[in-house]
């Protein structure tokens, strides 16, 4: 008895590749967040005459690279001076690096003509203390206004 039905192994082998590729991806973005390290940091900037003006909360996460990503939540708390500050009020993403003792930072990555950098030297190996100079840059401007900032590591922070 003979029938016309045959078996296509196209789409099976279209489907086990699928199988196979889709688990690839999956092992490939867990093991990216296996090597992670997230530090969270209390910040407190401060301008030019010493005047505590900023206080939050910085997130930072480390991997095997040089690259930093990364949450803040900030507050400025003179709300007179929200304008000159620039974009150090409420929450945001950061991106940089960290090479061996020099960290930068972006809190405003993506945006073109008036971000808010920090610039500081790391004073432990387990990043437990950043101290530097942050500052505000427009495009056309340059810096507009700089001062110092600290962020001390907290206890309670995942490891």
């Amino acid at each position: 008895m003979q029938t016309n039905d045959r078996i296509h192994p196209f789409p099976l082998k279209r489907a086990f590749c699928f199988g196979l590729l889709l688990y690839c991806l999956l092992f490939r973005f867990a093991a990216l967040g296996a090597n992670e390290i997230v530090r969270v940091f209390d910040y407190r900037g401060f301008d030019s005459n010493g005047v505590l003006v900023v206080r939050g909360t910085i997130t930072l996460r480390l991997n095997e690279t040089d690259k930093v990503k990364g949450d803040w939540n900030l507050q400025i708390l003179n709300r007179d001076r929200e304008k000159e500050l620039g974009k150090q009020d409420g929450a945001g993403k950061i991106s940089g690096y960290l090479r061996n003792e020099s960290i930068f930072l972006n809190l405003s990555p993506g945006t073109l003509g008036d971000n808010v950098y920090l610039d500081g030297k790391v004073t432990k190996a387990d990043i437990f203390k950043i101290r530097g100079k942050w500052g505000r840059y427009g495009f056309y401007d340059g810096k507009i206004i700089e001062g110092n900032f600290e962020m001390a590591r907290r206890n309670d922070a995942p490891k």
